[in-house]
């Protein structure tokens, strides 16, 4: 039956449905990544409209998208949690990321062109700048930081040449997102531009073309995460296991 829409007007509802619910997965997303939200906390549906002033279709949906990325697990007939954190669950994320990254860095070496190193030293300086600007201040906005810092670990492996490798860097990205994000809270405070450090040494074996020591050095890289939230041990056995 005719209800009087056009194919525009499902087109309209539609991007608003979607816009919808892009709004609400990054608002949890974003609470959940800040500890607003703590590991095991119960998501009522109810409480996740009055804080974020939208429907329960949205939410639904964007809580079906942090369930798939490891943010929320769902229990039968408890509803949704925000999932829980663990050195397990962080070791786990490390040790996929070491594989997934170094296999795409390794192809992006062979692959990449002029215009890809020209976006590896622009990530480079738009996170080298932003880290600059907060030595020695309060951080305000961890997640510009967050953003920045994801893009310059893509912009290394975006000529890999396979968008499922890309896919899973982002996805095993997220994941790791929460321990990361108390970590720098007093990292960066502490070292401030000196966290960039290491970060220019992994762009110079990169644009080196360097294959063998940029790869080890992203394998090491990648385990300080859980050496800052654990301890020195995940980043010994990190090592250990490291290309050769």
């Amino acid at each position: 039956m005719n209800d009087g829409r056009t194919k525009a007007d499902i087109r309209d509802l539609a991007a608003e449905a979607g816009s919808l619910t892009e709004s609400a997965y990054r608002n949890i997303r974003a609470d959940i990544i800040a500890g607003r939200f703590p590991p095991g906390t119960k998501l009522q549906i109810d409480d996740l409209k009055g804080r974020y002033g939208l429907s329960a279709s949205p939410l639904r949906e964007a809580l079906a998208r942090l369930i798939s990325q490891g943010f929320v697990s769902v229990e039968s007939q408890r509803g949704f949690r925000v999932a829980a954190m663990s050195a397990d669950d962080l070791a786990d994320i490390t040790l996929a990321r070491q594989v997934v990254e170094v296999a795409a860095l390794q192809r992006a070496i062979e692959r990449g062109d002029d215009s890809w190193e020209a976006d590896i030293l622009g990530a480079y300086h738009r996170l080298d700048r932003y880290v600059a600007r907060l030595e020695g201040k309060p951080i305000e906005n961890l997640a510009e930081f967050g953003e920045l810092h994801k893009a310059f670990h893509v912009a290394l492996i975006a000529a890999c040449g396979s968008p499922r490798l890309l896919d899973e860097q982002s996805r095993l990205y997220d994941q790791a997102e929460r321990y990361r994000h108390g970590m720098m809270q007093n990292f960066l405070v502490v070292q401030g531009a000196g966290i960039m450090d290491e970060h220019k040494q992994l762009m110079d074996m990169v644009l080196a073309r360097d294959a063998t020591r940029a790869c080890a050095g992203l394998h090491h890289h990648l385990s300080h995460t859980y050496e800052f939230c654990y301890g020195d041990a995940a980043a010994a056995n990190a090592r250990q296991t490291a290309p050769p």
